[in-house]
């Protein structure tokens, strides 16, 4: 897991920045799953369902993004190395209404992209054995930002309870 979320940050950005008190949220859409931030900077990475015609788009059901808010707030495709070693994702067809996905960075973590009861699409994990509507993950990293050597203090999950809809937070911490 510690190295996950060390190849998040190594592959997040290559700008340098201290970490930051107020993180910009991005503007909220019909098709908004999640979204990645860390304390390095304020870019953030984004993944919205692909939806046509009420239902998940088979062939591509993500469309994942980065809102460079370093930069203007420019809106970029991932980078090749982005995607293939830290914030693409695997997803794994597992009906037209369920898919199973992973972060490139780790396999220990499945997300699962579903429609809810009104047909909007969800992401949903299991963080510390409590299942939970995913809508946003924060890595905060020990001390500063090194391209050779970076340390992950915690990974905080945030969301809605699965069942009971009431906001909820899920901190993971890393253990060396």
């Amino acid at each position: 897991m510690k190295t996950f979320f060390t190849t998040l940050i190594i592959f997040s950005t290559t700008t340098l920045a201290f970490a930051q008190d107020n993180y910009p949220i991005p503007e909220k859409t019909p098709t908004r799953l999640f979204y990645i931030q860390h304390s390095n900077n304020s870019n953030t990475f984004v993944y919205d369902a692909n939806i046509i015609n009420n239902t998940i788009n088979k062939e591509k059901p993500i469309n994942e993004y980065r809102i460079l808010y370093t930069e203007d707030g420019a809106i970029k495709p991932l980078t090749g190395l982005q995607k293939r070693m830290a914030y693409g994702l695997t997803i794994d067809f597992q009906s037209p209404t369920l898919y199973k996905m992973y972060l490139e960075a780790s396999k220990k973590i499945p997300f699962f992209l579903t429609l809810d009861s009104n047909s909007k699409p969800i992401v949903y994990i299991t963080v510390n054995n409590n299942k939970m509507l995913l809508d946003r993950i924060f890595v905060k990293l020990k001390g500063t930002f090194s391209l050779i050597h970076t340390e992950v203090d915690y990974i905080l999950f945030e969301g809605k309870d699965f069942v009971t809809k009431q906001d909820v937070s899920e901190k993971y911490v890393i253990s060396n």
